[in-house]
């Protein structure tokens, strides 16, 4: 979800929820993770968790999922869906990405919404890399542009995207990523939501983009980075 979010996005459990709802409906991130990785009985950390949606997810295939969130108001809200969830095997934690708090080759999934194609975010690679399992598998969910969404988006995100993508010489292949990307959809049936979601996010593009006729489904191309340990 953080991938198409704008860095002044609030840390609003309701707002972040919402997204949930409307960012990827079809969970096709999940069915895409499951053919990088099987999950089942898997152990997995999700390192920027939010409100836990990924391990809401999982919860009922892998053998434990770690929630992993830094925002106070975000992991408050992770560990009050958990509980209410009753599901044993999700944990919800507090820690940064770059000082994760499991010890070492504790998992052998990591799922990562933090980490960017940037040279600064290698420190918090080198520390996934520290807790995943030999043959352990870090994903990042992160944006791969040429989609409808580009339109709202940070002209600068979109060109960043797709120098970071480009086959050969792209930053992901030169770290040693693989990339999967998922054709998934950002929903905006519901003409309310459309207004007060992308006003909020986007600001005035998103005026522009509601000003004009428009699809009620956004096409929206995430990547999954993929690296294994080895």
């Amino acid at each position: 979800m953080r991938a198409i979010l704008p860095p002044w996005t609030d840390p609003d459990p309701i707002l972040h929820a919402r997204l949930g709802d409307v960012i990827d409906p079809d969970r096709k991130v999940l069915a895409a993770l499951e053919r990088i990785t099987p999950l089942s009985g898997k152990r997995i950390a999700d390192v920027g968790t939010g409100i836990g949606h990924y391990p809401m997810l999982l919860a009922r295939h892998t053998g434990r999922t770690y929630g992993i969130e830094a925002q106070p108001e975000l992991l408050e809200a992770a560990r009050l869906r958990a509980g209410q969830a009753h599901q044993p095997n999700i944990r919800i934690v507090e820690g940064e990405p770059e000082s994760l708090p499991l010890r070492d080759e504790a998992v052998d999934v990591v799922l990562h919404g933090l980490i960017e194609a940037d040279d600064a975010c290698l420190p918090a690679i080198a520390e996934a890399m520290r807790v995943l399992r030999p043959g352990g598998r870090l994903i990042v969910m992160g944006y791969y542009g040429r989609d409808d969404v580009g339109a709202l988006l940070d002209p600068e995100v979109v060109r960043i995207a797709h120098e970071a993508t480009q086959r050969r010489t792209g930053w992901w292949l030169r770290h040693a990523f693989k990339i999967k990307v998922v054709h998934a959809r950002f929903d905006l049936h519901d003409e309310a939501t459309a207004q007060e979601l992308l006003i909020r996010l986007y600001g005035d593009r998103g005026r522009a983009f509601l000003a004009t006729p428009h699809k009620t489904s956004l096409e929206l191309k995430l990547g999954l980075y993929h690296r294994a340990r080895s």
